[in-house]
């Protein structure tokens, strides 16, 4: 390939990122309850549509684009999404804004699930994992970045202007894609042949093994705002700094997961499992104490980064011979993950109080640990560096 790889991996990267800021409106639910009218728990919902659409079409919206053009599907989903966004702005119908929101996020699997199978093909032998991981950094950079200008452009100007801003930064690469992106051939073979690959023992015993991982680290991670609180009473710009280094924190996380999975797959995998349910033990245990709580915490944001590595891993480890429905249904599996684990965690603090996040947290690490054991060392599944 003439073009610079390096640059390619940038471009989409930086795609990925935009194509991510439509989740980062978390953070203005109550300016989008106030333009649209509407009440606190459907503008949540509004929210929250983006994700479980994510999580029903990362099944098959990827393999149905897996042998177009690449170029041109890139453009036509960053297309449909600045569309969506432009007419989102300026619409005052909820339901017309809920429609295109649907809509958008119905095409998004396809986009990062061709944008990882790219940079899988495009990157220098010995690399791939790498340039893997830089596109799952425009994943995890979407909360660092996009959710604070999304949340102080809502705050500070409304819901209009915030949205503006997701709509350039889609604009911008859809530009960058259309004078960089060279031609980029689909695959050849048919997409009815890579779901075959579903119904094997491999793919669900992967799958559940890996869906543990999601689960329990949203559980934990999407109360503990409210536990630093009223627990360990870290409270206003305190807990929003908390809040940002653990970010920044998680973007290590991601980089890191790359390499060690490179570099031993199978230890990687479990011994993530180990380290992960004692950080959830040593919150429980040090919760009344400020500074063990920060660090521990801290790490557990390390920890919730190579997340993503470890489960794009599995799923394509699992599904070797269509990388484009592998890295869907990460997407499902991610996103699936943090829908079950919110609700699950909502019932867990609504009746058993807030410290039982941590315990369901361990839970299902050991789940996920027995389960990716018997997986690797039992059962034999064939990991991609193995």
């Amino acid at each position: 390939m003439n073009n610079n790889p390096k640059i390619l991996l940038y471009i989409l990267m930086l795609s990925t990122l935009a194509i991510n800021t439509p989740l980062s409106i978390v953070g203005i639910i109550a300016q989008i309850s106030e333009y649209f009218s509407t009440s606190i728990a459907i503008s949540g919902l509004y929210v929250s549509s983006f994700t479980f659409t994510i999580a029903i079409c990362g099944l098959f919206v990827p393999i149905l684009f897996s042998r177009f053009n690449r170029k041109k599907t890139f453009i036509l989903i960053l297309a449909i999404f600045a569309l969506s966004n432009f007419i989102i702005i300026f619409t005052k119908s909820f339901a017309v804004a809920f429609a295109f929101r649907i809509i958008s996020a119905a095409f998004y699997p396809a986009f990062i699930s061709i944008a990882l199978t790219v940079c899988e093909d495009i990157a220098p032998e010995g690399e791939e994992q790498d340039y893997i991981t830089k596109i799952l950094l425009g994943i995890s950079v979407r909360s660092i970045v996009g959710l604070p200008i999304t949340t102080w452009l809502g705050t500070t100007w409304g819901y209009q202007v915030a949205m503006s801003w997701i709509f350039l930064i889609t604009v911008v690469c859809l530009i960058l894609i259309l004078l960089f992106i060279p031609n980029l051939k689909g695959r050849s073979k048919s997409y009815e042949k890579p779901i075959s690959s579903v119904i094997t023992k491999e793919f669900f015993l992967g799958s559940v093994a890996i869906i543990m991982m999601p689960i329990g680290a949203s559980i934990v991670y999407n109360y503990m705002p409210y536990f630093l609180q009223t627990v360990t009473h870290i409270y206003t710009y305190k807990l929003s700094v908390l809040l940002f280094v653990y970010g920044l924190i998680s973007i290590s996380g991601t980089w890191i997961g790359g390499k060690l999975i490179t570099r031993n797959a199978k230890l990687t995998l479990l011994i993530f499992q180990l380290v992960l349910m004692t950080v959830f033990a040593m919150l429980y245990l040090s919760a009344d104490y400020l500074i063990p709580t920060i660090v521990f915490f801290l790490i557990f944001g390390v920890l919730d980064g190579m997340g993503y590595n470890l489960i794009q891993f599995i799923e394509s480890s699992v599904v070797p011979d269509s990388p484009e429905l592998a890295n869907g249904v990460f997407l499902s599996i991610l996103n699936g993950g943090i829908a079950i684990g919110i609700a699950i965690g909502g019932f867990l603090v609504t009746d058993f109080g807030v410290m039982s996040i941590f315990t369901s947290g361990i839970a299902f690490s050991i789940l996920a640990f027995v389960l990716l054991y018997y997986a690797i060392y039992i059962f034999k599944i064939n990991l991609k560096y193995s």
